[in-house]
C-alpha cells in the first residue's frame, strides 16, 4: 500500500458464477492491476494486410510489441535479461477450427536496470501468415518465462481480397528511424499513440494498381467529431503491380485526443478510387496514457496538491501555460529523476482510472467517496463486504492495516452508491 507524498528495440523492416453469501470478503487491487483494464495494454499487436503478387492468398503481418516494463528482468552477469514467448494463433470465424499457429521466443539483454522499467523502451517482432481471403480470429498471446505471467487478446479480422484495378494495403504509422550498422532502419508505430513533440505523422502503404497510371493521393487529419484538421494533395505516376509509398504530413499541433488519418487514391484515369481509415492517439511524451484531457487532469489532482497549488495551475491565462505548470507540478513530485519514467505521476492516474471504471456511479468515480480514499491510500489491505445483510443497509468496510485506519461505505439507496461515513476530507493535509 503506497500513499501520496509530496529504448533498446529490436529492428524490424518496414516491407514486411457468481457464487453469493451473505457475508463476502474481497481485496481491492493493489497497483499491480493489469494494463488491459485501464487502457494499457501489457502488449501491444498489429494485423496488416498485404497483397502478395501472383497469389489468390493474402500476406498479413503480425505485429507484437512489448513494452520492457511489462517482463521481469533478472540479473545476468553484468547487465538484466528477460525473455518471453509469443504464440499468434488463427482461428476460423466463429473460433471452432484451428487455421495455423506460430510460436516463437524473444531475449532482451540491457545493461541499465532503469531502463528495464521504461514503458518506452520495447523489443518488436514480426511473423508473416499466408491466408484465404475471408473473416478470422486472431489470438496474440504473450508470456513471460521467469514470471509466467501471460496476456491473450482475441481480434475478429477480415483478411482483405485486394481485387480492385486500385487498391490499398492497410496502413502502418512510422515511429522511430535509427541507424543500425550503417543502414537506416524503420520501426513501426504499433502504439498508434504519436507523441504531440514529434510535429509531423509518417505513415507507410502499399497502392497496387493493374496497370501504370497517374492517381491523386489525398491525406486528411481529423477529429473524432470528423472535422477536418490538415489535408494534402498531390498526384503520383503508379507503375503497375506493387507501390510503396510513405507520407510524411506538414508539421501539426494536435491537442491530446484521438484522431483519424484517411488516405485517399484517386484514378485520374477513370473512376476508381480507394480509401482506407486508420484511428491513431495523439499523446505527451512522459504523460500517462489515460490522460486525454490536461483541464480534468489539472481537476483530478485535488487530492494530491493543495489549493494554491491548484489555483496557481489553474489562474494560467493559456492552455499551453497550464499544461507547463501541470507538467511542472509533476516534475516536482518525481521521485527517481534519473529515470525515463515519473512512477508517482503513472501511479496516481493509475489510480484515478481504476476509479472510473470501478467505481462511478452517479458520478465519476474519481469524485466518489471510495474514489477519493483509493486515490490517496491506495489499495485496502482487505475489504470485507456486506451486500445483502438483513437487519442493515450494505455496507463495505476497507482495512488499512499499515495506518491503523479503518473506513466504512454505506449505500443508502440501495442502487450502489457507497457513502463514506465518516468525513476524511480534513486528513487530506496529511497525505499530501
Amino acid at each position: 500500500m503506497q500513499m501520496f507524498n509530496g529504448g533498446n528495440m529490436k529492428p524490424v523492416k518496414i516491407a514486411m458464477a457468481l457464487l453469493v453469501s451473505l457475508q463476502l470478503f474481497g481485496q481491492v487491487e493493489q497497483s499491480t492491476d493489469t494494463y488491459n483494464k485501464l487502457g494499457l495494454p501489457t502488449f501491444y499487436y498489429e494485423l496488416l494486410n498485404y497483397k502478395t503478387e501472383g497469389s489468390a492468398a493474402t500476406r498479413v503481418d503480425v505485429f507484437v510489441q512489448v513494452p520492457f516494463n511489462s517482463l521481469q528482468f533478472i540479473k545476468d552477469g553484468t547487465g538484466f535479461k528477460a525473455e518471453y514467448t509469443v504464440t499468434v494463433s488463427v482461428y476460423s470465424k466463429e473460433k471452432e477450427n484451428l487455421l495455423t499457429e506460430k510460436l516463437w521466443s524473444e531475449k532482451i539483454t540491457s545493461q541499465d536496470f532503469d531502463q528495464t522499467h521504461s514503458r518506452s523502451n520495447f523489443n518488436l517482432s514480426l511473423k508473416s501468415f499466408s491466408l484465404t481471403p475471408g473473416e478470422y480470429v486472431f489470438v496474440i498471446s504473450v508470456e513471460d518465462k521467469d514470471s509466467r505471467k501471460k496476456s491473450s487478446y482475441d481480434a475478429n479480422f477480415k483478411v482483405k481480397a485486394f481485387e480492385n484495378k486500385i487498391d490499398i494495403s492497410d496502413l502502418l504509422f512510422i515511429g522511430n528511424k535509427m541507424t543500425v550498422d550503417g543502414k537506416e532502419k524503420v520501426f513501426p508505430n504499433i502504439s498508434k499513440i504519436i507523441s504531440t513533440a514529434e510535429g509531423k505523422i509518417s505513415v507507410y502503404a502499399e497502392v497496387y494498381a493493374d496497370s501504370a497510371t497517374l492517381v491523386l493521393l489525398k491525406y486528411y487529419v481529423s477529429s473524432k467529431e470528423k472535422i477536418s484538421i490538415l489535408e494534402k494533395t498531390s498526384e503520383k505516376d503508379l507503375h503497375q503491380g506493387i507501390n510503396r509509398i510513405t507520407i510524411e504530413t506538414d508539421s501539426i499541433t494536435l491537442p491530446l485526443d484521438n484522431y483519424v488519418f484517411t488516405l485517399v487514391v484517386e484514378d485520374l484515369n477513370s473512376s476508381t478510387k480507394a480509401t482506407f481509415n486508420k484511428g491513431f492517439f495523439s499523446r505527451l511524451e512522459g504523460v500517462p496514457p489515460s490522460i486525454t484531457n490536461v483541464d480534468k487532469a489539472i481537476a483530478q489532482l485535488i487530492y494530491l496538491a493543495t489549493t494554491a497549488e491548484l489555483d496557481s495551475i489553474k489562474e494560467a491565462k493559456t492552455s499551453e501555460a497550464r499544461l507547463e505548470k501541470f507538467l511542472n507540478f509533476w516534475k516536482s513530485k518525481d521521485p527517481n529523476k534519473a529515470t525515463p519514467e515519473n512512477e508517482a505521476f503513472n501511479e496516481y492516474y493509475r489510480r484515478v482510472e481504476y476509479t472510473n471504471i470501478h467505481f462511478t456511479h452517479y458520478t465519476e468515480g474519481w469524485k466518489s467517496d471510495m474514489g477519493m480514499v483509493y486515490i490517496i491510500l491506495g489499495a485496502p489491505n482487505s475489504v470485507d463486504r456486506h451486500p445483502f445483510e438483513y437487519d442493515s443497509k450494505p455496507y463495505e468496510v476497507w482495512e488499512y492495516y499499515q495506518i491503523n485506519r479503518q473506513f466504512i461505505f454505506v449505500d443508502n439507496t440501495g442502487f450502489g452508491d457507497y457513502r463514506l461515513t465518516t468525513p476524511f476530507y480534513n486528513d487530506l493535509e496529511r497525505y499530501r
